[in-house]
């Protein structure tokens, strides 16, 4: 399917001095490690970019693929208007994925395809225990009933409110969100190579 990266924030609450996509994370801007991922994905076929006013610098990064730029009035807002955009020509589901995740796997990703296809519903949210983030430090603003939203989606490209499903995932790889400065510490106390083999290991084993 197509995979949707959301790359229009400003990431006022990191103290930025760069655009957040571009934030450098084990030597190479945040969005390199979800593109890469995504385009091992055997599932997404596809990759856009969804940029905004705020990030012209990572517009012009990741210019070698399909860039979408929308008003940058906020989240919400921006997804709405890709959306609105998509469903003149495509009637399919789409993956949309913040681009802060940059633990995420081409395995983790097939797998949430997976899970969506397996199902009814028109949309799906990927979430993860609360639990797990507070074992790890990881900050998070939003939670409903135990679980913290990952930042990936996979709904109809259509501009419409859609029947959800919530996917439970206990994995490091989708808790690790880069939205603070504690989350950027967590990320920096794991190392690379330590933080992907914990995320690897971690699999997808229920937390106890």
């Amino acid at each position: 399917m197509l995979a949707l990266v959301m790359a229009g924030g400003r990431g006022m609450r990191l103290g930025l001095e760069c655009e957040k996509p571009l934030l450098e994370v084990y030597g190479r801007p945040m969005i390199d490690h979800v593109l890469e991922s995504l385009e091992a994905a055997a599932g997404v076929h596809e990759i856009m970019v969804v940029t905004s006013p705020n990030t012209p610098l990572t517009e012009e990064h990741v210019k070698g693929h399909r860039i979408f730029r929308t008003s940058g009035r906020g989240y919400v807002e921006d997804l709405q208007e890709i959306l609105s955009h998509l469903e003149k020509s495509l009637d399919e589901p789409v993956m949309v994925i913040n681009a802060d995740l940059p633990l995420i796997s081409p395995s983790t990703i097939d797998w949430i395809i997976g899970e969506y296809l397996s199902g009814d519903e028109e949309a799906l949210c990927v979430a993860v225990p609360e639990k797990l983030c507070r074992v790890y430090g990881l900050d998070f603003s939003d939670s409903m009933d135990g679980l913290v939203p990952c930042g990936v989606n996979i709904l109809m490209s259509k501009n419409r409110v859609q029947d959800q499903r919530i996917l439970e995932a206990s994995m490091l790889e989708l808790a690790v969100n880069i939205n603070s400065c504690s989350d950027l510490h967590v990320l920096e106390k794991l190392g690379e190579n330590d933080g992907r083999e914990e995320t690897h290991k971690r699999g997808r084993e229920v937390l106890e």
